[in-house]
């Protein structure tokens, strides 16, 4: 009796819920419903698509062996393209550490006395100062701080943009980014020199 009660019951429970579910079933040929399951399999199709364009490269190797290096120039040379805000973020610093660079050689060539040989060397053929004199203007500017900031050329207009004086370069003003702006051409003549470049040579050497 209580088997036979019980079987009508789960029979008409499971028949009620097989009902409902065919209630919520979209009809198949509801054009709304077909539009949607249509772009639904559109935008699918899409992702599919340009997930098999993407090239996947596994880097394997012991630490330090360059992976990193690898994997950052490949982003530089095929990833997306780097912003107006990116490059003047990347040109402070790099400018920043270009003066911190030639401020540690110039040091360098006073304490190994090299500066002799910038003696020796002949003004530019266009005219200008010569490598001694440029070499002089950086000592006092970025070693001795006897140099005269006025009596350098400063930079104007949208160039205070790239020292990170303005809030969309990335970062808060960098003196050393302004002062290779201000020393970019005694920079220049001075590294162009060929006898320098033993100087150099010597001071990366020592560094």
């Amino acid at each position: 009796m209580g088997c036979g009660a019980s079987a009508p019951e789960q029979s008409s429970g499971g028949g009620a819920a097989s009902e409902s579910a065919v209630q919520r079933r979209p009809a198949a040929d509801d054009p709304t419903e077909i539009a949607k399951s249509s772009g639904i399999d559109r935008e699918l199709d899409r992702a599919r698509q340009q997930e098999e364009l993407k090239v996947k490269l596994l880097l394997l190797g012991a630490g330090e062996s360059g992976k990193s290096t690898i994997f950052k120039q490949m982003r530089i040379l095929y990833g997306s393209q780097r912003s107006d805000d990116d490059l003047r973020m990347y040109g402070v610093v790099i400018r920043s550490n270009v003066i911190t660079a030639v401020r540690k050689l110039c040091g360098l060539l006073r304490s190994l006395e090299l500066e002799g040989q910038l003696s020796e060397e002949p003004a530019p053929e266009l005219g200008g100062i010569t490598p001694k004199a440029a070499y002089d203007v950086l000592v006092a500017h970025l070693i001795d701080n006897t140099g005269n900031p006025d009596d350098l050329d400063v930079p104007n207009g949208d160039s205070y943009d790239w020292v990170g004086s303005v809030s969309r370069a990335g970062l808060g003003a960098n003196n050393d980014a302004k002062q290779f702006l201000q020393l970019a051409k005694v920079i220049k003549i001075l590294w162009e020199v060929r006898n320098n470049v033993r100087c150099w040579t010597i001071g990366l050497q020592w560094s």
